[in-house]
């Protein structure tokens, strides 16, 4: 009688260890918030692109609103296509040089700073990738805006598309379209850059 007892315990007991993992893997599952265009057009071209590269400028960065998708969503994870990039002729990676990623609120004020090596994050032989940077839990509510600022270190994947959409340059805590005149057509060319971001 007792070892039934003990026997049904047991059972007892791994099936509550069950649930509540079940329940911790349901509750960890992350939800990713998108404000490129995402395509399948191979129309669409996609670029590299560094403020310092096309305006001289290191202090602007690459920025892009996103919305909580409710009150106090607590974001986690920041993801950004970008490549270091690699040289064929020596087989060699370059050197280790600083980016720096913000996050702001809708007034842009400052929530979050982090720095860190490009190669930490975007160092691959077959062009550019999305690199993960894990930030500690960061609660919002409504519009945020995340900056990149690449520093010539791993210029940010660029859509070009009709509509900059919720894609900016940030400079001086401003927020500029990214939209730009074309002299040689007249015309005007617009890029979302290519920033992902994750939480719960």
């Amino acid at each position: 009688m007792n070892k039934r007892i003990i026997l049904l315990s047991c059972l007892c007991l791994v099936a509550l260890c069950i649930c509540c993992s079940a329940k911790d893997d349901t509750s960890s599952q992350l939800s990713t918030l998108v404000a490129y265009s995402e395509t399948n057009d191979s129309n669409v071209n996609m670029t590299l692109f560094s403020p310092v590269l096309a305006f001289g400028l290191p202090d602007m960065g690459t920025a892009v609103k996103f919305t909580a998708p409710y009150p106090s969503w607590r974001l986690q994870r920041i993801l950004i296509y970008a490549w270091s990039g690699y040289n064929e002729s020596t087989q060699t990676f370059p050197t280790d040089r600083n980016i720096m990623i913000e996050v702001r609120d809708k007034d842009h004020t400052l929530l979050y700073k982090f720095a860190d090596s490009q190669n930490n994050y975007f160092l691959s032989d077959a062009g550019p990738v999305f690199g993960l940077i894990e930030i500690p839990d960061i609660k919002l509510t409504g519009d945020f805006y995340v900056i990149y600022y690449d520093r010539l270190a791993a210029p940010i994947g660029a859509l070009e598309v009709n509509d900059s959409g919720n894609s900016y340059l940030f400079q001086n805590d401003t927020l500029i379209p990214a939209k730009f005149n074309m002299s040689d057509t007249n015309g005007t060319l617009s890029y979302n850059w290519m920033i992902e971001v994750a939480g719960k």
